[in-house]
């Protein structure tokens, strides 16, 4: 089948786990429900179509593998609510961004008065690559969204850029593990640096997440199992 490969490298990225309180805690992986949000953006699709993201979340298959360790950091952020300039007065004063040329409005949620406080982890200077396919989908398609994306892409939060295109290659493979098991997709500098990275996939023998996201009620759900493995780095001289 083909897989397409994606690297996900920026100084700051974020791969959300659940909220407790105001705290906005992260895990070692990315989340379907956050693979969903990514692909989303880059296809254009609006939050409050429900039904198109859970068809998507649904056909997506991926693993992930950890080529670079990141250093986890907590950042404090606050802000006050309250303020005039928080107070968007019509529906077109409350702009997130422009992206090609338009105004990206920001929908849903409310804001309350007062100030507002959280944490939030990170992973700084960490790198990772994703193998991915989504029934229904050419690769081709895929690449397409993801080298030219509707809306600008972002790894967990709006303000974690990708420091270089997301999109790697596409490559022949058995399957997405698979893909991660092959020289190609590996960078240099981890060649160069590790004998074995993480890795995570789905399998009957993993650890039950729920990491899917209803799109409708905003909250996760469901249950899938996730396996960490390690992955040996292949040599100069390996075929990969």
């Amino acid at each position: 089948m083909n897989v397409n490969v994606l690297r996900f490298q920026a100084p700051m990225m974020s791969f959300g786990g659940p909220i407790v309180s105001e705290e906005g805690l992260i895990q070692p992986y990315p989340a379907l429900s956050m693979m969903t949000g990514l692909l989303a953006n880059a296809f254009g699709y609006r939050r409050r179509e429900a039904s198109r993201h859970e068809s998507l979340q649904e056909r997506i298959t991926y693993a992930v593998r950890e080529d670079q360790p990141g250093e986890k950091i907590t950042d404090y952020q606050t802000v006050d609510l309250g303020a005039d300039y928080m107070q968007a007065q019509t529906k077109r004063d409350s702009v997130a961004w422009t992206t090609w040329g338009e105004l990206d409005q920001r929908e849903g949620g409310t804001a309350s008065k007062g100030t507002a406080e959280r944490n939030r982890e990170y992973w700084a200077d960490a790198s990772y690559t994703i193998a991915l396919t989504v029934d229904e989908l050419s690769a081709e398609r895929l690449q397409e969204a993801l080298e030219r994306p509707a809306r600008p892409l972002f790894i967990g939060r709006k303000n974690c850029l990708p420091s270089r295109p997301i999109h790697r290659m596409t490559l022949e493979a058995a399957g997405v593990k698979h893909a991660l098991r092959d020289r190609k997709t590996f960078p240099e500098e981890t060649l160069e640096a590790f004998d074995r990275v993480r890795a995570w996939w789905t399998s009957p023998d993993g650890d039950p997440v729920t990491d899917a996201r209803d799109w409708t009620n905003q909250i996760h759900v469901g249950r899938r199992q996730i396996a960490q493995e390690y992955i040996s780095v292949p040599t100069p001289t390996s075929d990969g």
